[in-house]
């Protein structure tokens, strides 16, 4: 009668190939959680913008009308924050200065746009968004008290997805919303 003598090559070989496997699994559900905490950490940056959008708005109306929202739609939205993100790099004026790193947050002045790279490769949409781009619009809401609809009454500034990297860097307003990144998702 034969000792034990411990494992053979073949079962080895077959828990060396579970292990990867599990491992492999295991990296694969751990890079959705990054997609996804990345996605919501962008999310509920720009909900804060919104936010102090809003209150910003009411006190450029309350102060100085139409003109404070026209000048206050033209600033940076992170120097609205208390308190600037980690990966904000800052504000940058000319094309050829943009940063090319992923994850973070930039102010592009010259197209006056909010500009985010994702990390994730599949952190928005079905991985084939490269950049968010934000804007901050001065918008003319109908009179609901004038029945024509005609003369635009209340005035008020929107933070507005772009729908692509090339309506930024030209400088070109686009006003249609992505609806992949809205705060109902």
């Amino acid at each position: 009668m034969r000792g034990q003598g411990g494992a053979t090559r073949l079962e080895l070989a077959v828990a060396a190939i579970l292990t990867a496997l599990l491992a492999g699994l295991l990296l694969e559900r751990l890079s959705a959680y990054q997609a996804e905490s990345e996605r919501v950490a962008a999310k509920q940056l720009i909900s804060s913008l919104r936010a102090a959008l809003a209150v910003r708005s009411v006190q450029a109306v309350t102060r100085g009308g139409e003109g404070a929202l026209i000048a206050f739609a033209h600033e940076n939205p992170m120097s609205w924050l208390q308190k600037m993100p980690e990966n904000y790099l800052g504000e940058y004026y000319s094309a050829q200065n943009l940063p090319q790193e992923a994850g973070n947050w930039y102010f592009d002045r010259t197209a006056q746009t909010l500009v985010y790279r994702p990390s994730a490769r599949k952190s928005f949409s079905s991985g084939i968004q490269k950049v968010l781009i934000f804007k901050v619009k001065l918008v003319g809401v109908p009179d609901p008290l004038n029945a024509s609809g005609r003369k635009e009454g209340i005035t008020g500034l929107v933070l507005d997805q772009l729908l692509d990297e090339s309506s930024a860097t030209n400088n070109i307003a686009v006003t249609m919303p992505r609806q992949n990144f809205s705060e109902k998702n």
